[in-house]
């Protein structure tokens, strides 16, 4: 999942809710029952990205503690790649 996806997911909902609004009788409900849905699609997205970080962690983990020198050494070369990328970005 990325933040495109997340973007485009929540102005889908926003636009829904833009259609809907001028035909609803009652807005407080429409708000509450929109903002719960973009309530749930972030959690869907945030849960993703965790599962994703979690997953590359357990995969370096992995490769760090394998006896095989060559899958340790490739650990090596990923996670310091990976930390001058964050450094050249600021992330």
């Amino acid at each position: 999942m990325s933040t495109e996806d997340f973007r485009a997911a929540a102005r889908e909902l926003l636009a829904r809710l833009i259609a809907e609004a001028p035909a609803a009788a009652d807005r407080e409900a429409l708000l509450d029952n929109y903002t719960d849905d973009l309530n749930r699609l972030y959690g869907q997205h945030a849960h993703a990205l965790l599962n994703e970080i979690i997953e590359d962690a357990r995969t370096r983990l992995d490769a760090r503690l394998s006896p095989d020198p060559i899958r340790q050494a490739v650990a090596s070369v990923q996670t310091t790649v990976q930390d001058l990328w964050k450094n050249i970005w600021g992330q």
